[in-house]
């Protein structure tokens, strides 16, 4: 949920926030003026120095490694192996719509500060003309993520708290309607973000360079289209409901693995080997689908609370976190790998043999040994 009021700044899950004013997103380097398509002369208005270094330079390597990360992760979870659990659908959507997430910010965020430190002004114009699109592509891809983070522990607490009824459930078909369900929704909810921007080449003074300056379109700008969807649609959706059921449902997954801990603990003490090995593959797999749970929480709450700042006019405080707030989005976008690799043999092994066996015939040997150590 990157922050969109600062230059674009973007929504969050692994998420983006875009705000809903957009002061410097919507005309850097203009001052309010003409609105048709001509050459225009604007003052080109430089970054602040924190929010430059901060997501030109220190986000890029981010950016670059969460983008191989989230790349190895879709090939990973669209793998057959992976494809026969039904929870790795949700993280391999997950995945693709976090490579979104990273490459929009990228050309949004990273590129025009990082353009700006190196005064390669034609950077600058590639981050501008291509903002309409990829503003629009990242809130869809922002709200993908946040709402298949929320799909993705209402599995796992149908799983943990009502096994009996979790085959019923959880049924292929209806996990398959869910995430078909909310994809529709974000490209219905988000489809208005594409008549939200427009852009006027104008010439910038004091550099001297053509570049595009965008403009918020007549829609933007209306009063009840803002008051209704920001103030009121955004913050439901990206924030209030999607955080309440997280926090409910995970605080039960929680209390739910901590039981079957004292029962693992037992099994031990009596040594029932195959149901001791099947409930610490359930263990693990809560515990990783938690850990993803909290990473975005803690990630996202900054987003969350600078999204209140705006709404209560706490300008100068908003100001100052916006850059930080999105540099935590990039970082959940990012290391989601780091939580795979810990808990789930399945995905290293796979992982291993992307990186290291690409090139060797009968590769697929190495699946053999697989079917037998995770559910991930």
């Amino acid at each position: 949920m990157f922050d969109q009021q600062q230059n674009l700044t973007l929504p969050g899950p692994s998420s983006v926030y875009l705000p809903p004013n957009d002061s410097e997103m919507f005309g850097r380097g203009q001052n309010e003026s003409a609105m048709v398509s001509v050459v225009c002369e604007e003052h080109y208005d430089y970054y602040q120095p924190t929010e430059k270094w901060l997501l030109g330079v220190v986000a890029l390597p981010f950016i670059l490694c969460g983008l191989c990360a989230n790349g190895m992760s879709v090939a990973i979870f669209s793998h057959r192996q992976m494809r026969q659990q039904s929870v790795n659908w949700y993280l391999l959507v997950l995945g693709f719509s976090d490579l979104i997430v990273l490459l929009g910010a990228f050309f949004v965020l990273t590129l025009p500060r990082l353009s700006e430190i190196l005064h390669w002004w034609r950077g600058t114009a590639i981050s501008y003309y291509s903002t309409p699109l990829m503003y629009s592509l990242m809130t869809m891809a922002q709200t993908t993520s946040v709402w298949m983070t929320v799909a993705m522990s209402l599995h796992r607490f149908v799983g943990v708290c009502f096994p009996y009824q979790s085959g019923t459930v959880l049924a292929t078909r209806n996990v398959k309607s869910l995430i078909v369900g909310i994809l529709f929704v974000a490209i219905f909810f988000n489809g208005c973000r594409f008549f939200e921007v427009s852009f006027q080449v104008c010439r910038m003074k004091p550099i001297n360079v053509e570049l595009p300056v965008l403009r918020m379109t007549a829609l933007r700008q209306n009063e009840l289209y803002r008051k209704v969807f920001y103030e009121w649609a955004y913050t439901l959706i990206m924030f209030a409901i999607p955080f309440t059921i997280l926090i409910v449902v995970n605080s039960m997954v929680i209390l739910a693995i901590h039981k079957s801990r004292k029962i693992h603990a037992k099994m031990n003490a009596h040594n029932d080997g195959i149901r001791k090995q099947e409930l610490a593959k359930e263990i693990s797999t809560s515990i990783m689908l938690v850990a993803i749970v909290i990473a975005f929480l803690l990630c996202n709450t900054l987003t969350f609370v600078v999204n209140l700042m705006e709404k209560f006019d706490l300008n100068e405080l908003y100001v100052l976190l916006v850059p930080w707030s999105n540099m935590l989005v990039l970082c959940n976008a990012s290391i989601n790998i780091c939580i795979y690799c810990i808990f789930s043999d399945r995905y290293r092994n796979l992982l291993f043999h992307y990186l290291h066996c690409c090139r060797r015939k009968g590769g697929d040997n190495t699946f053999n040994n697989i079917n037998s150590m995770s559910y991930l």
